[in-house]
Parts: structure tokens; sequence; C-alpha cells
């Protein structure tokens, strides 16, 4: 009964709206036309509109970060630098102008000034993906692998389903001389596009390092594409079978596929789910933290992870797990409604009750944030804020809670006895 959101307010767009509060509408009109024009290719035009919004407001930081894109796309990289190092005069903590002129100094081939931006972005907002991804090419460009595998391996901690840092892993572990690292990396960006000729072709480069003839190559990765579509046909059936509620046959078809294709680590995460489904929720744990290993950033994994500890009673493990996926993502519902439900559990009320106005600030129609809500206010004393909480627990919930919705009503009746 939740919906995860995993978008996040631009801090800049907030910085503008505080400091710049007499003609923000006018500026914001010149902004939003000139991304209308970017998008359509008229880059000129844009450039008028975004100078237009920065005269209005010469703080709109928004405003100078797409002019500078707009150069950037025309092929303008000195007036593009010129542009983010204006707006670092203004903001020198707004992460993606340190990440764009990261990339125009890199396209420029100033790659010790492109990375040493890269790295202030990263400072600053440590969990972005692309800004560990394009840090690892400017590393892997001066010929620095050590560092770039750290960097890629950094991004798919954030971005597990990226197939271009795959890729780039293997090639720096390849340049490594570490062949079998580099081929399960190459192996994995090709498992998530099989169609992708670059990555096949760095997959053969790789075995034929490796001392594979051409006929050898070609079995391996006919046979390699057979076992991607088994796996793929595999992983879809075990999704329908947990749909439909047959956890056994589920859990045996996530089993097969970690048999035949240990890399193909989401199986780990849907065997946790068929088994947590089933209430066997010490193999659900097992699970996964399995995924986990190779998916530390993944924060619905540790959302559903710190569900199981939950079920089984360990409230501080459970936090520990909400409160990391929250680091990850602050806006993923699940986590705040978890979180708040274990703090309740612990007879922390008041961090309880926070977590949930969370979890509702983000999605207000949860039926079920809303009923805990009410419990944790009940429990506190607040009677008239549980009605209310309760009241919408009875708008929102959806129809199999139709015995929920009663209890509901009863306990609304009974707190109103009490005013």
């Amino acid at each position: 009964m939740t919906v995860t959101r995993e978008t996040r307010l631009d801090e800049a767009m907030k910085k503008n709206k505080e400091v710049f509060k007499n003609e923000p509408e006018e500026a914001d009109v010149h902004f939003n036309k000139g991304d209308e024009l970017r998008t359509k290719g008229e880059f000129d035009e844009a450039i008028k509109e975004y100078r237009e919004a920065i005269r209005v407001n010469p703080g709109h930081l928004l405003a100078h970060l797409h002019l500078g894109k707009t150069f950037a796309k025309k092929g303008s990289l000195d007036e593009a630098i010129r542009v983010y190092q204006e707006t670092l005069v203004i903001n020198p903590e707004y992460a993606a102008t340190h990440f764009n002129l990261g990339d125009a100094l890199r396209l420029k081939c100033l790659f010790d000034e492109a990375i040493k931006e890269y790295r202030e972005a990263i400072r600053i907002k440590p969990e972005e993906a692309e800004y560990h991804s394009n840090l690892g090419v400017a590393l892997t460009i001066k010929g620095l692998f050590d560092e770039s595998i750290e960097e890629y391996r950094e991004a798919l901690r954030f971005n597990p389903g990226s197939a271009t840092d795959y890729s780039n892993l293997g090639y720096s572990l390849k340049k490594k001389g570490l062949i079998d690292e580099a081929i399960k990396e190459y192996r994995s960006a090709l498992r998530i596009n099989p169609e992708d000729i670059v990555f096949k072709s760095n997959l053969e480069d790789a075995l034929r390092e490796k001392g594979l003839s051409d006929d050898g190559i070609k079995e391996y990765i006919d046979g390699f594409k057979i076992n991607l579509k088994d796996v793929s046909d595999k992983f879809n059936e075990g999704g329908n079978l947990i749909s439909k509620g047959l956890f056994d046959e589920a859990i045996n078809e996530f089993r097969d596929i970690i048999r035949i294709a240990p890399e193909f680590t989401e199986a780990h995460y849907n065997l946790g789910i068929a088994f947590q489904q089933k209430g066997l929720l010490d193999e659900a744990i097992d699970e996964y933290k399995e995924f986990l290993k190779r998916n530390p950033g993944h924060a619905d994994a540790r959302v559903k992870l710190g569900m199981a500890l939950l079920e089984k009673g360990l409230l501080d493990e459970a936090i520990m797990e909400c409160e990391e996926a929250l680091r990850i993502n602050p806006e993923n519902t699940a986590a705040h409604s978890s979180l708040g439900y274990a703090l309740a559990e612990k007879g922390l009320l008041d961090e309880a009750i926070k977590q949930f106005r969370e979890a509702l600030r983000i999605n207000p129609e949860d039926a079920a944030v809303h009923y805990n809500l009410g419990v944790a206010l009940n429990d506190k004393g607040l009677y008239d804020e549980a009605i209310k909480s309760y009241e919408n627990f009875v708008i929102y919930a959806p129809s199999q809670y139709a015995d929920e919705v009663n209890n509901a009503k009863e306990i609304i009746n009974e707190l109103k006895g009490k005013k």
C-alpha cells in the first residue's frame, strides 16, 4: 500500500525561492521558455531566454546551469566553462555545476581539471552514480586504473543497472591484467543489454586475451546468449509466480537462476521476496544480504531487509537498515513507514510519528501509514489527531481492508467518547 518516489527537490531551486522573492515568476517564465527551446534544439534562442532569466534574477542557479549546458550542446565549450565558473561564484556548493564543468573540461582534454571538478561534485553529493561514472572515465583516460575501478564500483553501488559502468569497469580490469574479472563485468553488461555490439566486442576481446580461439569465442558467446534467454525467461516466470502466490514454484525458479548464472544478483532479491511472502524470514534475510553485497546502494532492498528484520523482532537492526535506505533515498516512503513502525515498537513514539508524517508527505494516500500514525498518536494521548488519522485510513483503505476499516471506525467512536 506504499508508493516509492525517487525524485529529489533541487537545492538550487530552494535557494532561489528563499533569496529572490521579488521577481521569481518573470525569471521562471524565461527559464521555462529556454528549456523548451533547448529541447527543440533551438540553442541560440534558448540562450537568449536563459540570459533574460538571469537578468531578472541574477542568482537563478538553474538558469546559469542550463545556459552552460546549452553552450556545451552547441560545442561552445569555452563559453560553457565560463558560465559554470560564474555559477560557482554564486554558489560554490552546487554539485551539478561542478559535474557539468567537469564534463566540459574533459571534452577539452583538460583531464586533471575535470577530475578535480568531478571530485568536488562527489564531495557535495556522493550518492550520484553519474558523478562517479564520469570521474571513472577521466581516470581511465589518464591511465589511473585502480582509481577508475573504485569509481565504477561506486557508480554501480548507486545504480546497479548500468551496463555502461559494468563495461567500463571491465575495461579497467582488463588493462590491469585481471582478465577473469573483466570477463565477469563484460558478461554483466551484456546481460543487461544483450544486443549491444560494443559490449559483445569487449567480451570477445577479453576471451581472446584469455587464449580462446575464434571458434571457442563463438561457442562461448552463443552459449551465453542461450543461457541469457533462459535466465530472462525464468526470472519473468518467477515474478509471475510470486504475483500468483505460488511461492514454492517461484523459489525453485530463482534458485535455478542462481545456479545457472550466479552473476544475476537480482535473483537473490526476488528470492528474498518469495521467502518473505512465505514467512521464511531467516532465508529471506540471507537472500537480501547476499543481494546487497553486490548492490549496497539499492534502497528498496534495504527496506525489504529492514521489514524482514522487523518481523523477526530485531528492531535495532531493522532501524539501521531503514536509516541506510533513507540515506540513499530520502524520499523512500516505505523506508519512512517501516522506520516509524520499528521506532513505535521500541516505544519511541515522537520519532515514530515524525517518520509516519514524512511518509505521508510523500504519499498522502497511504492508508497503512495513516492507520499506524493513528495508533502512535492514540498511544501518545493525542486523541483529536489520532481520530483524524483513523478517518484518513477509512477514506483511503482499499476494499480488501474491510475488517480493518470496521475496527478503525470502532476506535474512532471510542476516542470521541473520551473527549
